[in-house]
């Protein structure tokens, strides 16, 4: 595994450099490098929460946090390249198979290394805004290049994907949010 290739294409893919979407779509060398890069950006954004956690003195929620939003950083990751390969192909024709269009997206990823500084307070969910729509631009790039489609179908691709995934990560996390409170409430955490 090269890390300068890694690094040197998340700064291509940040940048929306069409042509590096193309190369990756073309190259399954690039299929570890583009799974590198979300399993990578998911633990940096983790350890975002966890550093923020830790900082308002909630050791077992930082941990928590930590192993969660990974979990769903790479979840969210398989299931917005599956979700948007499905809508691509089946509602306007895309040409992609699921591995190009999985390389773009890991690329694709690359906006999603902000996350670390998530912990900051009052600019933590401005930063994670960012990221997401920042994410949203590459993915646009990923998409239309990686499934041959035009401006119009590569943008509602990326839309209704995103939408979908967004509702599911947030249903997801609000799974364990409501499990959290629950184990507060019977360990008697609310009893202070």
């Amino acid at each position: 595994m090269d890390f300068n290739r890694i690094i040197n294409g998340l700064i291509r893919a940040a940048r929306l450099d069409v042509s590096f979407y193309e190369e990756v779509e073309k190259d399954t060398s690039y299929s570890q490098d583009a799974l590198v890069v979300v399993i990578l950006a998911s633990l940096v954004g983790a350890f975002g929460k966890f550093i923020g956690a830790l900082f308002s003195g909630q050791f077992l929620t930082a941990i928590l946090l930590f192993v969660v939003t990974a979990a769903v950083g790479v979840g969210g990751y398989f299931l917005w390249v599956w979700v948007a390969h499905l809508i691509g192909t089946r509602l306007f024709k895309g040409n992609g198979d699921f591995g190009m269009v999985q390389r773009a997206f890991g690329f694709a990823y690359a906006p999603q290394f902000l996350n670390i500084l998530s912990f900051i307070p009052c600019l933590g969910g401005l930063i994670g805004f960012v990221a997401w729509v920042w994410s949203i631009a590459t993915g646009f790039v990923a998409i239309r290049q990686s499934m041959d489609l035009d401006n119009t179908n590569a943008a509602l691709t990326v839309i209704i994907s995103a939408v979908v995934v967004f509702v599911a990560v947030a249903v997801v996390m609000a799974i364990f949010a409501a499990m959290g409170l629950a184990g507060a409430a019977l360990t008697g955490a609310f009893n202070r």
